[in-house]
């Protein structure tokens, strides 16, 4: 509780600070961010939707969120001076005609741009004051300041008189063609000859503006009241809306249904009266902006979609809205200070309750919708409670006919008279515990009022006057309720003996008679798996369908059938996927308040309409809960951050009849360097670009503009790129931009799409070609080309390998062969001799027996030399046969036991390396001499080899001496050599009972 008062404290302190750094909007007046360091002198729109903006310093091209040049726009002529721009006037043929302070241009379709001629060009002044475009559209009256008025034609040439007045500085043509000059203190009537048919004169610092009625008659308006001009000078008051000494310059927006005054501290719209006499009536009025200056110069200009611009051409920034009535009013607090607002209902005398943070209970007088809160100062909570009330039971249900309430913490009666409050007991849990999330009476004849809380539901027992935990029916009282603990954020009863509940998990429906519980939520079974997580409001419709706004998934629905759906998520126009509040409202809207806005949506239609401070609010941030239906007027209390708001819902303007259009207004070649990257603006004459991606150019930012929209700012963009990803449509949100790169080579098409925030598609889809190409090193046919020279040198370097691999088979058979064939018999021969001769005993015995001896293993040496060369025995078989071979003569030879012990595979016609063969089968005879040598006598001798597929060696003797093999250091240095030729691992050392080598390959 400690922690909640200090946050409540903190933002008590934060929330004048936050406004006073951040001035809310006065009735719906937006400040335009672009536009807020310009000093703007003039605003006109273009046929396509753009606006074109005279300011201090020249003139710009304004698509809603970029301001671009006219001189980086012009393609030819002299560049524009960076002087005063008064005057845009477009064309209907597409020219644009300026007004400057150093004289007069013209800028074409194609991007030229041309001086004209002065009315007076040898005058000490080049300021044209004005610009106007004759009723048939054929002719351009240009005023050269307090000089002259010309007539141009639309080709830039002077025709016509010249009307000298030093005077003048606005002319303007009515209907049956004659002139009206307008100059400080003066009005002109004047023929087309220029004849002066009547002159009125005000006092200095006023004028009076010419209007027509729709009969064509003049009227000149003051900006107080309205006249009838009369002969000799003669003015007959017909309407007045300010007192006289408010008499002063006037600017005056003409309209086709009335006309918009300006004031310093207001804007009056007038219409015209039907019938044979029009005259002007009052149609509203709204407040305007703050303004810092003292000196008011203010200037009113309209858009194609109705919404108005306002500036003062002394102060930079400008302010923007609707032209329309607002709909939606923020309600003043104490003193003008924001105010949070928790919760609003109406009371038995009509007056208004409205539950605040830190303003505390504020009431409103039942006759005066729109009039500022006060504070209700005999109402105050209970001490210890969070000062704002979460809920409120506008029914005669607590004790003495008080209704219920609940703050923060505790549960509470309240006197709808008095104001007094006081605490009600909860059953199982001390006071100010339960953490009071939402109150709600269930619909059903004689419902309870349920409390969901972050420690369960509770329940309100009128016969006791306590709240008490929920339990099903038949449950024992000591029992743990089935809800014990849990946070419940909203209830909604059905009236049907269920309770939906809104929780973090997701949403759970309740019956109450049984204690069932079905859940709906992410994790939940189909058809109940929904987004639901982070539910916090719900509303249950006439139709049996429940909406469920959620923390972070935006809006969700189950039908009747209990099937559940997300409806309405950012992607599909949410400003914001928090969904604070759901109110219904006539004609089946729900109205959601998220935190970045108010959103009207049409389920039937399934469209969305976005409101925000353009619209009146005074923050686009809506608190949980803080909604609610007036039921006097139908009108919405929608409670936020910043105060509480009035909502019209049938008063809300309908959609323009102009459907808004996607321009690309630019985009933007990024290359390598800053000097490859270059931005391309184009012009409304200009058609689709063809885009190029290129390893000189990998990426492309398109510029991207939404007009005819009246919030620009909040247009949602989508595109695809027909070819790539499945045609798939991606969303852009309201980022104006889209960048191109990362594309494989090819062509394609781009499609852009896009909407307005109040959901209006626009007319036109933009397809633009692109084309994307690589790097030589990186096209498919340098692949393919690549591809195939790879493998024609593989193939050439395998055959190579092959006819080298034949030539050495071939010369190692040829070698085996001849040495089989020539030094095989010769041994043979010389040891048949060396056996003959000592079989007679011709020599003396010992020197014939080791020459048997040495003639024997020479050919032994001498067929181990021919087998290891020879290309036919590069097999595992062979090796195995052959070390069979040596196995059994040794064991003939000395009469010992020598074992092999195989581990080999099913088909031994392996191919082996000659040189694993060689290499293994001499450290084999080694190691098998050497076991022979240091082994106990008569011991027996066991080889092991194994393939998998490398080839594994075990010589295991017996009964040896452990330092004999160390008088044998040449063999176990050769096997030690000849096991690093192998990559193999050599190990030789002793073993319980005896001695083991083993060599194992490596792979």
């Amino acid at each position: 509780m400690n922690a909640w008062r200090l946050i409540v404290a903190l933002w008590g302190l934060l929330l004048p600070l936050m406004s006073w750094a951040q001035p809310v909007p006065t009735s719906g007046w937006q400040p335009d961010e672009a536009l807020r360091k310009l000093m703007l002198r003039t605003l006109a729109p273009t046929p396509d939707g753009l606006l074109w903006v005279g300011t201090d310093d020249g003139v710009y091209r304004y698509d809603g969120s970029r301001l671009v040049s006219i001189n980086a726009l012009r393609r030819g002529g002299p560049a524009l001076p960076a002087v005063a721009c008064n005057n845009v006037l477009p064309l209907p043929n597409g020219q644009l005609w300026f007004g400057t302070e150093a004289g007069l241009y013209r800028f074409g379709p194609a991007g030229a741009l041309q001086a004209l001629p002065l009315p007076v060009p040898g005058s000490s002044s080049s300021h044209i004051a004005s610009l106007t475009l004759t009723p048939d559209g054929q002719h351009v009256l240009v005023v050269q300041n307090h000089v002259a008025l010309q007539l141009y034609n639309l080709a830039g040439q002077r025709v016509g008189p010249l009307f000298r007045n030093e005077k003048i500085a606005e002319a303007s043509a009515a209907p049956d063609g004659s002139l009206w000059l307008t100059g400080d203190g003066s009005t002109q009537h004047l023929s087309a000859a220029g004849q002066v048919l009547g002159e009125w004169t005000t006092g200095p610092g006023n004028s009076l503006r010419p209007v027509f009625d729709p009969r064509g008659r003049p009227w000149l308006l003051s900006s107080a009241a309205a006249f009838r001009p009369g002969p000799g000078g003669q003015l007959t008051e017909q309407f007045r809306w300010a007192a006289a000494e408010r008499e002063g310059k006037v600017e005056v927006l003409r309209g086709a249904g009335g006309l918009t005054v300006l004031l310093p501290q207001q804007l009056q719209q007038l219409e015209w009266t039907a019938g044979p006499d029009p005259r002007l009536r009052p149609q509203f009025e709204l407040p305007l902006p703050p303004w810092p200056t003292a000196v008011w110069r203010g200037q009113l200009r309209a858009d194609a979609v109705g919404q108005w611009w306002l500036f003062d051409s002394g102060t930079r920034g400008c302010w923007r809205r609707a032209a329309a009535p607002a709909f939606i009013h923020a309600l003043p607090g104490p003193g003008g200070s924001p105010y949070s607002v928790r919760a609003s209902v109406r009371l038995p005398d009509g007056r208004l309750l409205v539950s605040t943070y830190e303003a505390g209970i504020l009431t409103q007088a039942a006759d005066s919708p729109l009039a500022p809160l006060r504070r209700w100062r005999s109402a105050a909570l209970p001490a210890g409670n969070a000062p704002v009330l979460m809920g409120l039971v506008p029914t005669s249900l607590g004790p003495d006919g008080s209704w219920l309430a609940a703050g923060a913490y505790p549960l509470l009666r309240f006197n709808p008279r008095t104001g007094a409050f006081g605490r009600l007991p909860i059953e199982g849990l001390a006071q100010g515990e339960p953490g009071v999330r939402a109150l709600t009476r269930d619909v059903a004849p004689g419902g309870r009022v349920w409390a969901g809380t972050q420690q369960g539901l509770f329940y309100y027992d009128a016969a006791t006057q306590t709240y008490r935990p929920y339990l099903v029916p038949g449950q024992p009282a000591t029992d743990r309720p089935p809800l014990a603990g849990r946070v419940i954020e909203d209830v909604c009863p059905d009236g049907q003996g269920r309770l939906w509940l809104a929780t973090p998990e997701g949403v759970e429906r309740l019956t109450l008679a049984t204690g069932r519980r079905e859940v709906y939520g992410p994790g939940a079974p189909a058809p109940r798996q929904v987004a639901v997580d982070g539910a916090r409001c719900l509303y249950l419709a006439p139709d049996g369908r429940l909406w469920v706004g959620t923390r972070d998934h935006g809006l969700a629905v189950i039908d009747g059938a209990g099937r559940a759906r997300t409806a309405l998520s950012l992607g599909q126009g949410l400003p914001n996927a928090s969904v604070a509040t759901i109110t219904p409202s006539a004609g089946g809207y729900l109205w959601l308040g998220t935190y970045q806005g108010l959103v009207r949506y049409l389920p039937a239609r399934e469209q969305l309409a976005v409101f925000t401070t353009a619209q009146g609010l005074a923050s686009d941030e809506c608190n949980a809960r803080a909604a609610y239906a007036d039921p006097r007027d139908g009108s919405l209390l929608v409670g936020g951050v910043a105060g509480l708001h009035r909502v019209y819902p049938d008063q809300v303007p309908g959609p323009s009849s102009l459907l808004p259009r996607l321009l690309l207004t630019g985009f933007t070649a990024l290359g390598a360097t800053a000097e490859a990257s270059r931005t391309h603006h184009l012009l409304s004459s200009d058609g689709p670009p063809a885009l190029h991606l290129a390893p000189n150019t990998p990426l492309v930012d398109l510029h991207l503009a939404l007009t005819n929209s009246p919030d620009p700012g909040r247009a949602r963009y989508a595109y695809r790129v027909r070819g790539w990803l499945a045609d798939r449509w991606l969303g852009l949100g309201t980022t104006p931009q889209l960048r191109l790169q990362g594309l494989p080579p090819g062509r394609y098409t781009v499609e852009i799409r896009a909407e307005s925030s109040q959901g209006v598609p626009a007319a036109n889809t933009l397809r633009l070609p692109l084309t994307v190409t690589a790097e030589w090193w990186n096209r498919p046919l340098t692949w393919v080309l690549a591809a195939l020279a790879t493998s024609a040198a593989v193939y050439g370097w395998q055959r190579g390998r092959l006819r080298q691999l034949r030539r050495e088979n071939e010369l190692r058979a040829r070698l085996a062969a001849d040495l089989h064939d020539e030094v095989g018999s010769l041994l043979t021969r010389v040891t048949m001799q060396a056996e003959l001769l000592h079989a007679l005993e011709q020599g003396p015995p010992a020197r014939l027996a080791t020459l048997v001896e040495d003639s024997r293993a020479a050919a032994s040496t001498v067929r181990d030399i021919i087998w290891s060369v020879d290309a036919g025995v590069d097999t595992l078989a062979a090796l195995v046969d052959r070390m069979r071979d040596h196995l059994d003569a040794t064991a003939r030879a000395t009469g010992r036991e020598l074992l092999l012990e195989e581990d080999l595979p099913a088909i031994e016609e392996q191919p082996l390396p000659p040189t694993v063969r060689q290499h293994t089968y001499l450290i084999f005879k080694e190691a098998v001499n050497n076991a022979l040598k240091y082994s106990a006598p008569g011991t027996p001798i066991r080889v092991g080899l194994g393939y998998t597929p490398l080839l594994e060696l075990s010589i295991r003797s017996t009964g040896g001496e452990t330092g004999a093999v160390g008088r044998a250091g040449q063999g176990l240095r050769n096997m030690r050599h000849r096991a690093t030729l192998l990559r193999a691992e050599l190990s030789v050392g002793p073993v319980p009972g005896g001695w083991l080598v083993r060599l194992r390959q490596l792979p």
